[in-house]
C-alpha cells in the first residue's frame, strides 16, 4: 500500500509538472504568432521610412524641380 502511494504521488507531480510545461509552451507559441505580426507591420514601416527618404534626398538634390526650396545654412 505504500508503494502505491508514492506511486500515486509521483504521479500527480510529474502531472502537475507537465501541465504546468504546457501552459508555458503556449503563452510562448502566442508570443512568438506576435512578434512574427509585429515584424511584419516593422518591416512595412522600414519600407515606408526608406522610401519617404529617397524621395526627401532627391528633393534635397534637384532643388529646381519641383515646388521651390530654401537652401538650409547651419550656424557654424
Amino acid at each position: 500500500m505504500d508503494g502505491l502511494m508514492v506511486q500515486a504521488v509521483g504521479g500527480g507531480v510529474i502531472a502537475l509538472l507537465l501541465s504546468t510545461i504546457a501552459f508555458f509552451l503556449k503563452l510562448l507559441i502566442q508570443d512568438v504568432r506576435q512578434m512574427g505580426k509585429e515584424l511584419g507591420k516593422l518591416k512595412e514601416v522600414t519600407i515606408r521610412l526608406q522610401s519617404e527618404q529617397a524621395l526627401i534626398k532627391t528633393l534635397l538634390q534637384n532643388p529646381s524641380s519641383g515646388t521651390k526650396s530654401k537652401k538650409i545654412r547651419t550656424c557654424a
